[in-house]
C-alpha cells in the first residue's frame, strides 16, 4: 500500500526500485564501519597494516600506552626507529634486560623452559630474542649470534622459529663438527637441504674431502635440483640464482630452497668461495660404489 500511494504521488518506479536497493545494502553493512580501537592489539593491527612511519609510531605508542611491557609493541618502536644498526643493538639489549625481567617475574623461566612458543604470553619474548639473533648475524657477531642461537633453542626445543637451520651454518663458519653433529642429531638426523649443505661445506672447510661428498649425495638425493644449483654457482655465479626463482616462489626440495638458503646464510658460502666449484665437480663423478659395479 506504501508503494502504491508513493506511486500515485508522483514517484516511479525506478525510484522505487532504486531505494529499495540502496536500503537493502545498507542492511548489509555493519552499524559501526570504523570502530574506534579499544585494546593494544587493536592498535598493533592498525600499525601493521600502514606504511607511514610517522603513523605507525603513533599506532605503537597507543599500544603501549595501553600495555607498558608489550614487547611487541616496544620491539616495533626501536625496529622504525633506529637509524644505525649499532642504536637497534643498543635498544634489542635494553629491550632483552626488561624481557628477562618479565619472564623471571611471571615465572616462565622456572616452569616454561623448553616450550616457550608454545605459551602464548612468551611469544613476544621469542619473537624479540630472534629479532636480535638475526640482527647479531647481519653485523656479523657471529660468536654472539651462536650463543643466542644456542638460547632460543633451550627455551623453545621444537624450534617453531626454524633457529636450528641459522645455528647449523653458524657452526659450519667456525668448523664446529661436535656442535653441527650434535644439534643434527637432536633433530633426528633430518635429510634437509639447510642441514646437509652447510655440514658438507664444514667438512669441505676442514679438508675432509670424502664426508663432505657424502653430504653432497645426501643432499642430491633429497633435493632434486641440488647439481643444477651447484652447476650454476660454480659457471654463472651467484647473481644469477635469482633467475632460478619460479613462479611459486619458495618450494621444498627444490631449487627455491637452495637458493634461499643460500642468500640467507652468505657469510658461511661467502667464507669458502671455492666449495662450489669443487662440489659441482665432484658430484658429476659416480660414487666409488657405482664406479665399482661397472
Amino acid at each position: 500500500m506504501e508503494h502504491q500511494d508513493e506511486l500515485r504521488n508522483g514517484v516511479s518506479e525506478n525510484d522505487l526500485a532504486q531505494r529499495f536497493m540502496e536500503e537493502y545494502n545498507a542492511s548489509l553493512q555493519p552499524n559501526d564501519v570504523l570502530e574506534e580501537p579499544q585494546t593494544a592489539d587493536d592498535y598493533m593491527e592498525l600499525a601493521e597494516n600502514v606504511s607511514a612511519k610517522k603513523k605507525k609510531l603513533e599506532y605503537l605508542s597507543k599500544a603501549l600506552e595501553l600495555e607498558p611491557d608489550n614487547l611487541d609493541a616496544s620491539r616495533m618502536i626501536a625496529e622504525v626507529s633506529a637509524k644505525k644498526p649499532e642504536e637497534l643493538l643498543d635498544a634489542f639489549s635494553a629491550l632483552l634486560e626488561k624481557g628477562d625481567f618479565l619472564m623471571e617475574r611471571e615465572g616462565y623461566f622456572r616452569d616454561g623452559i623448553g616450550e616457550f612458543w608454545g605459551i602464548l604470553e612468551t611469544r613476544p619474548y621469542m619473537r624479540l630474542r630472534h629479532s636480535y639473533f638475526e640482527l647479531l648475524i647481519q653485523c656479523g657477531m657471529m660468536s654472539k649470534a651462536v650463543n643466542e642461537g644456542e638460547r632460543l633453542l633451550e627455551l623453545c626445543e621444537n624450534d617453531n622459529l626454524g633457529i636450528r637451520y641459522e645455528l647449523m651454518h653458524l657452526y659450519a663458519y667456525f668448523e664446529n663438527e661436535d656442535g653441527a653433529l650434535a644439534l643434527h642429531k637432536k633433530y633426528d638426523g633430518y635429510e634437509e637441504s639447510q642441514m646437509l649443505l652447510p655440514l658438507a661445506v664444514l667438512y669441505y672447510k676442514k679438508g675432509i674431502f670424502e664426508r663432505s661428498i657424502e653430504y653432497l649425495r645426501r643432499l642430491a638425493k633429497v633435493n632434486k635440483d641440488a647439481k643444477r644449483f651447484f652447476r650454476i654457482v660454480s659457471k654463472n655465479g651467484p647473481d644469477k640464482l635469482l633467475e632460478e626463482m619460479g613462479l611459486y616462489g619458495y618450494r621444498p626440495f627444490t631449487i627455491e630452497e637452495l637458493i634461499d638458503e643460500y642468500l640467507t646464510n652468505r657469510h658461511l658460502f661467502d667464507s669458502a668461495s671455492y666449495f662450489f666449484d669443487w662440489a659441482y665437480r665432484n658430484m658429476r663423478k659416480p660414487s666409488q660404489s657405482t664406479a665399482a659395479s661397472k
